[in-house]
């Protein structure tokens, strides 16, 4: 074989590798932002608050910002029960990730009812959460809000439409109540003739649609990985 024939294989394989390396991810946004705190914060208790369906409070195709962050999302269909199949997969993410003590959301239920009460004070969001870990002895909480959580229509090699989910995270210290840490992660699955720069992701899921389940827990264990914690 000529050698200008192996050496343009040898580039073309190169120049391949640098847009998988670079621009594998693409096609996902998987962000994750801290705050102005250390570079990894030190934790003995961590709550876990379960997450909140946007698309059940708000309605669908409805343009809102998140309680916590500001940010703006489009909410769409989600499919029943994705918030507490979430908040499952965080929780072992979680135990699986750090060894700390983990307060669990169904710890929460009594206080939360008690400081949502009629008779009590109106707290925002933020301020419920902080309360409630502070309560529960906490040194942080951890939780997230579902905006859309679309299954496939189809199967594993030929879909109608495809997955979509977009969800994020927060971690809230309990004393001062500030939000040390924000994560989204938003994706609708495309075809790789569709989007070329999803070719990394296309070849981990080896050329499949996914379930809304699966595309969600890949992005939930990307934003996890980038959590800002360590415990004492």
């Amino acid at each position: 074989m000529p050698k200008t024939v192996i050496s343009y294989k040898i580039i073309s394989c190169i120049i391949l590798g640098i847009i998988i390396c670079v621009f594998g991810n693409a096609c996902k946004n998987i962000v994750g932002k801290k705050a102005a705190v250390p570079e990894s914060l030190p934790v003995e208790s961590l709550l876990v608050m379960p997450f909140k369906n946007m698309a059940a409070v708000y309605g669908e195709n409805v343009s809102i910002r998140c309680p916590l962050d500001g940010n703006v999302y489009i909410t769409g269909k989600i499919a029943e029960g994705a918030e507490n199949t979430l908040t499952r997969h965080l929780i072992i993410l979680i135990n699986n990730m750090w060894d700390c003590r983990m307060i669990p959301p169904s710890n929460a239920l009594g206080v939360v009812s008690e400081l949502t009460h009629p008779n009590h004070k109106t707290l925002s969001e933020k301020e419920l959460f902080v309360e409630t870990g502070r309560i529960l002895g906490a040194d942080v909480v951890v939780t997230g809000h579902i905006y859309r959580f679309q299954e496939r229509l189809g199967r594993k090699y030929s879909v109608e439409y495809p997955a979509a989910v977009i969800f994020d995270i927060h971690i809230i210290k309990v004393d001062s109540g500030r939000i040390l840490w924000s994560g989204k992660f938003d994706e609708t699955q495309k075809s790789l003739d569709k989007n070329f720069l999803n070719l990394r992701t296309f070849v981990k899921r080896k050329g499949r649609w996914v379930t809304a389940l699966q595309m969600a827990a890949e992005g939930l264990e990307e934003l996890c990985e980038e959590f800002p914690l360590t415990c004492r």
